[in-house]
Parts: structure tokens; sequence; C-alpha cells
């Protein structure tokens, strides 16, 4: 069909210059044609060079695929093998019992589990650990976490002496622990005894509490280093305002610090749980496998067990294990009763 190059009808003087608008219209249809065509070329010989967008970003994906599987492999390969993969043989384990004679495991059902339900309600020794454990994690509960929090938010505002207290109180952490456990229990034995006339550790009366006062002072470190690093977050213009308001230091520490960070110290209480059946308090540090009775926790009885690599150690392993499945049940439900009630009914920042 042929182009109409005027469609409108020409009147008066225009009528002379109807040929030089033709003309000019066809040199414009001419331009667009060339251009268009030139631009056909392009993008076919764009396509022939390049591959198309979509292939490219296809191609693109699958570097990134490859590369994010080299990069997690090995973490994962090694949580199955050393995580998964020995867990689930200890959940085996705890259903089996070592036989001395042919060094061998066989399946004897659900007698471990019975054995030790019967030796935790019945044992004395079993008692004494499980009224001690529990002792420890109260005093780590009701008498640390205070504690850390108040040391926290001194170093955080800079009080008089906060380096100072601060290195005192970071020492346990920088020196190792079996270092710090005897330097604790030779200032004890020695220097302290000589001063007093008792041996604390030694007393009946006061050996456990002397435990839970060494275990409270080692534990500072880490727990002042989470807190004041959690402060150093907090709204330095909130904490101007209230200034500005006539707070007072204690005021700030109750109404802004403390719900600030109260994450941090949920997550302290959450992973604590766990503490309750395995923290052996450092006394094998002080004494070895032969810590008196009166002073053992469940932590230090299941580790002495199982520590030693002999045929009495791998006779133990299924007891062990069959502890260690049944604790896990109860810290998993405390963990999660503990986690659900502290985020129900514990401050708020707003």
């Amino acid at each position: 069909m042929k182009k109409q190059y005027i469609d409108e009808p020409v009147k008066g003087i225009k009528k002379l210059f109807i040929p030089l608008i033709i003309i000019y219209r066809m040199f414009l249809d001419f331009i667009a044609d060339k251009l268009y065509s030139l631009e056909v070329k392009i993008h076919q010989a764009y396509r022939k060079r390049f591959p198309e967008k979509r292939t490219l970003i296809k191609k693109k994906r699958k570097k990134e695929l490859i590369f994010f599987i080299c990069l997690v492999a090995y973490p994962v390969l090694q949580f199955l093998v050393f995580y998964v993969f020995v867990n689930i043989n200890s959940i085996l384990l705890s259903f089996k019992k070592f036989d001395t004679e042919t060094a061998t495991y066989f399946y004897v059902g659900l007698e471990n589990f019975k054995n030790f339900l019967r030796d935790i309600t019945q044992d004395y020794g079993m008692i004494t650990a499980v009224k001690n454990s529990v002792k420890l994690y109260l005093a780590t509960v009701l008498i640390a976490l205070p504690l850390n929090l108040v040391f926290s938010f001194f170093l955080y505002k800079k009080v008089p002496g906060a380096n100072s207290f601060r290195t005192v109180l970071f020492l346990p952490q920088i020196i190792s622990s079996l270092v710090i456990s005897l330097m604790f229990r030779y200032f004890v034995e020695n220097a302290l005894a000589s001063i007093i006339g008792v041996n604390l550790l030694q007393n009946k009366s006061s050996g456990f509490n002397t435990i839970i006062f060494f275990c409270i002072w080692a534990s500072f470190g880490t727990q002042i280093l989470m807190y004041t690093n959690a402060m150093s977050k907090i709204s330095k213009e909130l904490v101007e305002v209230g200034q500005l308001e006539g707070m007072s230091l204690f005021q700030e520490f109750w109404h802004v610090t403390l719900p600030s960070i109260y994450p941090t110290i949920v997550v302290f209480l959450v992973a604590g749980v766990a503490s309750l059946f395995t923290h052996q308090a450092g006394l094998y540090n002080f004494y070895g496998p032969s810590a008196r009775q009166d002073l053992q926790t469940l932590g230090y009885i299941f580790f002495v067990k199982i520590v030693r690599n002999n045929d009495a150690a791998f006779a133990q392993y299924p007891y062990a294990s069959a502890a260690g499945l049944l604790f896990t049940v109860v810290a998993a439900t405390i963990t999660l009763t503990v986690k659900h009630l502290l985020e129900k009914y514990g401050p708020r920042e707003d």
C-alpha cells in the first residue's frame, strides 16, 4: 500500500510547497528506515558476540551456587561427622552394654536408662551431685548475674579505678583455667589457711561454697565482656535526655541499661541451663578423679566416668550416653520454657 505523505488538504500558498514537503517527508522516512536496519544489524551482531542475557544470568547463578557449595561444604561435613554422626552413635550407644571379655558392645534395651533413673533417685552420691549442681546454677543466676551486670555497668560508666578493676576481673580468662585453679587452691590451702586457721576447701561446711566462689570469680571475664559490649550500643542521646530530666545513676541502670541489654541477658540465662548438667565446677583441676563426694556435681561425675581411656571407661559409655540423652530432653524442655517466660514477661526497650 502506497504511503500518503500529505493527508490533510492543502490550501492557499502552501500548494506551491507540496513537492518540497513530500521530498522532506520521504527523506525522513528514508533516514528512519536506515537507522532501524542499522539497529537490527547491531542487535544481531551483539547476540552473536554475546550470549542471551538470560543465559548469562543462569551461568552466573550456577557459578555462585558452586561457590556457595564449596564454601559451606567443609563446615557442613564437619557438622555431619562430628555432631550428627557422633550424637547418633551416642544415642545408639545408650541402648548397648560393653562386654569387657570380647571388648564389644551389645544391645540391652532400656537397661541403662533404668539404672540411671534408679541411681539418681536412690544413690546418695548421685543425689548429692544433683543438689550441688542445682546450688551452683542458682548461685550463677542469683549471685553471679547481678554482680556481672553491676560490674559491667561500672566499667561502662568508666568510674575511677575501672581499668584496674577490669584487669582483676579478666585475669581468669587470660590465664589457663588449670593454672588459675592451681593458684586458687594454693592460695586457699596455704596463704589463706595460715591467716584464718582453716582450709576452706577441705572443710566440709565451707568446701562447696568455696568452689562456688571460685566459679563465680572465674566466670566474670566472658560475661562482663559481652555485657559491656551490649551497653556500649545504647543510644547516647537516650541517656543524655534522661540525665537532663534528672535521672540518677541507679535509674539509668534500671530503666535504660537493663531493658536495652535484656536480649543479651536472656542468651546467658538460656545457655546457662545446660550447665546444670555439664558444669564440673573445676573440680577435676582441683582434685583430679578423687574429689570428695560432698563436692561432686553431675558434670564432674560423668566426666570422671569416661575420661580414662581403658575398659572401665568404655564400660561407662553406654550409661553416660543414656544419662546424656535424658539430660538433653530435660534441658531442652527447661530451656524452651525459660526462654518463653523471659521473652514474654521480661522488660522491653520501648
